[in-house]
């Protein structure tokens, strides 16, 4: 594999093709990470710096680089067997996103898709204060996706509220380069699952030799599925609205302060905002999932090949000897040192077949 460098948006400024290892994580939902140790020579330390681009060959096609990584953290360190040692550490395109949030009052009514392209149109491509613009980020195509929902924004970091927002209805989002330009764009997977006869399935299974090790996992953590959202004022005036039907010991319950939801002066009417206040819980509800995911070491060049067969992203099945299930691709690691190279996808949560 081949590490090019990139000074910007505007094209590739050299090339990084001996290294000690290499760890690209690519995330559906989230931003995606990178660590790249290379020998620590005048060269490497001049072009690997702090807020340069870099992507991997086969991610670059024509004049688009997908799966570009940012770096954000430099470490020099010394070993008595490998002499100086340069760490590279650093976030993929999206994570740019992080650096801003919602500025003003946004209320919500209508598509999931055209609010997050407002929410980047107001804080990144168009706002008020040009200070606040990113130069070169743009839009892609709209995909017509039809989920809707209502909700009241202020303050909220802008990634972190479209990876919440997508995680809801299921969809992932991207950031690539393009002729110059950061461009967004919102994705669904395929289904490539036994349950479907559109695409050609997708099975991961030690029975097909395509599976190394795998690896399942449960937690509860955090997990929350009713609340109780108090919101505008004080005592017994205070407007307070609940989420969640589970009961019994299948109920966990907790309190949720919506006070940053306004009316704005009766402006919206009193139904309209308990509809946002309960939207407003939800998106916190959200945050506090039970994590059930399996991950898998794939067999490198096997029956199935990464982007060709399938995608980040896409619904595929699992049988691992224990669970037959369909679940959706929310991480792909590749990995390579002197030992070789390895991809470990990351599946997530699923329901067992009947």
């Amino acid at each position: 594999m081949v590490i090019y460098v990139m000074q910007d948006a505007s094209g590739i400024y050299d090339i990084v093709d001996v290294f000690q290892s290499v760890i690209w994580n690519m995330q559906f939902y989230g931003p995606s990470e990178f660590e790249l140790v290379v020998p620590a020579t005048v060269k490497n330390m001049s072009i690997l710096q702090k807020g340069y681009f870099l992507v991997r060959d086969e991610d670059i096609s024509v004049e688009r680089f997908e799966n570009v990584m940012r770096i954000e953290g430099i470490q020099l360190s010394f070993q008595v067997e490998e002499g100086w040692v340069l760490t590279v550490t650093g976030k993929g395109l999206k994570n740019i996103l992080s650096q801003r949030i919602i500025w003003s009052q946004t209320n919500i009514n209508g598509s999931v898709e055209m609010a997050i392209r407002q929410v980047i149109t107001d804080n990144v491509i168009s706002p008020a204060d040009p200070n606040r613009e990113i130069p070169g980020f743009i839009l892609g195509d709209e995909n017509g996706y039809e989920d809707t929902f209502e909700a009241q924004l202020l303050g909220e970091n802008v990634a972190e509220w479209i990876e919440q927002t997508c995680k809801s209805y299921g969809m992932g989002w991207d950031v690539y380069i393009e002729s110059g330009n950061f461009v967004f764009i919102l994705k669904k997977g395929e289904d490539r699952t036994t349950d479907q006869n559109v695409n050609t399935p997708v099975v991961f299974s030690p029975e097909y030799d395509n599976l190394i090790t795998s690896e399942y996992s449960y937690d509860l953590g955090e997990y929350k599925n009713a609340a109780l959202i108090g919101g505008e004022g004080e005592g017994v005036d205070q407007r307070v609205a609940s989420i969640g039907s589970a009961s019994g010991l299948d109920r966990y319950e907790t309190y949720i302060d919506g006070s940053s939801v306004s009316s704005n002066g009766e402006i919206i009417t009193l139904d309209q905002y308990m509809v946002l206040l309960q939207n407003y819980g939800q998106e916190q509800l959200n945050q506090t999932f039970a994590v059930e995911k399996t991950e898998g070491t794939v067999i490198p060049n096997g029956m199935y090949d990464l982007n060709q067969d399938y995608f980040l992203g896409d619904l595929v099945s699992i049988k691992n000897g224990f669970i037959e299930a369909q679940t959706r691709v929310i991480e792909i690691i590749y990995s390579e040192d002197e030992n070789g190279w390895a991809l470990t996808p990351t599946f997530s949560s699923w329901e067992e077949d009947d």
